[in-house]
């Protein structure tokens, strides 16, 4: 059998010549040879251990007075990996416009798994997993109960869309508002931010469930969990930057603990995805439309940015879920009245809440713009339940069952 000549030149083995050795013997079948000719007879004579460490054995050597020396080296049977072959090099991924690479083009088209194996370990996708791996035991392993037709889009505009707290916000803006006002604003932004924690902590319970294999989730929830964090930070600072703190509300504590109670990946993005970020998408509106300075408005659209692909995912999430599983109806709509009946205490707004939100609309204390005010949040109450009618409709319920949910949905708003 003839062998291929490498030529070693003055590399060493621990000094790059394994690489190179590795590299030239990759391309070969079992069996196949390749000669080795280097300067040094040390590194000739080393190459027969290094052979066998690797699996492959040598068959043949020259070694002439004063050298070049030779090694004849044959490919083993045996893999330097326990694992399938990576395969041929293949077309690659397309790019779009202006060079980029996107995440939903990762897999070129081919669908993810609809289910993936339970003991799957962290594998990239298209990676070829080697065996002898540790197993792991993911819970949520059903690509229909987690996926929505945008994810891996949703998960990019996350990233495009970062912005910081501390600096993208005025906040100089937001010093000696009148006594009254920075009340107000204070208790607004408390309310606020108590309710980003638990839609941070929604997705962060889920997070460590999903299966690798559903790299575009994954991502997805990620991003979700960073975008309430900087929420959460954004909202406390501007609480507290005027000098007042707020109160932080037993009810909402209520409200939010049964958030964290639903177990299940659709019904949580029902309740917190379009109910309760679709209503705070109304109620920062509001917000960014009466703030009293340019930080609290900064803030408040800030959030509602990223709260618009929070609502995005759970109407895309769940419309994909029910249409594939029309079984998912009922479930959904029992996920939504267990919530209820867990609040049968609760009625009405906050009346804190409902004061600050009023100030904020009214701009004083004059008796003429309270009203005014307090017309303002009547009519965001309104807005908030037509707007949730709205969502529920275009997340695949009919109308009945849009009006059902929406009536049931907590006045705590998130």
């Amino acid at each position: 059998m003839t062998a291929r000549r490498l030529d070693a030149a003055e590399l060493e083995l621990g000094g790059g010549l394994e690489v190179l050795l590795v590299a030239a013997l990759e391309g070969l079948a079992p069996g196949g040879r390749i000669e080795v000719v280097s300067p040094s007879r040390a590194t000739a004579l080393e190459l027969h251990g290094w052979a066998r460490r690797a699996g492959h054995r040598t068959v043949g050597e020259l070694m002439p007075d004063g050298g070049p020396y030779a090694v004849v080296v044959e490919r083993g049977p045996t893999a330097r990996v326990l694992a399938d072959p990576i395969g041929p090099r293949r077309e690659p991924p397309p790019l779009r416009a202006g060079g980029e690479f996107h995440s939903a083009d990762l897999r070129d088209g081919e669908p993810a798994p609809g289910v993936a194996g339970a003991q799957r370990g962290f594998t990239p996708v298209r990676a070829v997993a080697e065996l002898g791996a540790p197993s792991f035991h993911w819970a949520l392993n059903d690509r229909d109960a987690l996926w929505a037709d945008d994810v891996a889009e949703l998960a990019e505009q996350a990233t495009r869309a970062q912005w910081d707290a501390s600096r993208d916000v005025p906040w100089a803006a937001a010093r000696d508002l009148p006594d009254h006002m920075e009340r107000a604003v204070a208790q607004v932004m408390t309310f606020i931010a108590q309710n980003e924690y638990a839609a941070l902590y929604v997705p962060a319970a889920f997070l460590p469930h999903v299966n690798p294999a559903y790299a575009e989730v994954v991502m997805w929830l990620a991003g979700h969990i960073h975008d309430e964090a900087r929420h959460i930070e954004v909202f406390t600072k501007r609480a507290l930057i005027g000098g007042y703190a707020g109160q932080a509300l037993a009810s909402t504590e209520l409200s939010l603990k049964t958030l964290l109670e639903e177990r299940d990946f659709s019904g949580a993005a029902l309740l917190l995805n379009v109910l309760g970020e679709g209503t705070f998408l109304d109620l920062l509106a509001f917000v960014e439309h009466h703030a009293p300075d340019a930080a609290t408005r900064a803030a408040a659209h800030l959030a509602h940015r990223d709260e618009v692909r929070h609502v995005h995912f759970g109407i895309s999430h769940v419309r994909r879920r029910m249409a594939g599983d029309p079984d998912q109806r009922a479930s959904l709509v029992a996920a939504a009245e267990r919530r209820a009946e867990k609040l049968v205490e609760m009625s009405g707004l906050s009346p804190l809440l409902g004061e600050g939100l009023t100030i904020m609309a009214a701009g004083s204390l004059q008796p003429a713009e309270l009203a005014e005010g307090a017309r303002a949040v009547r009519d965001l109450m309104q807005t908030m339940e037509d707007n949730r009618i709205r969502r529920l409709q275009a997340a695949g319920f009919d109308l009945a069952t849009s009006t059902h949910l929406s009536e049931l949905h907590t006045p705590n708003l998130m």
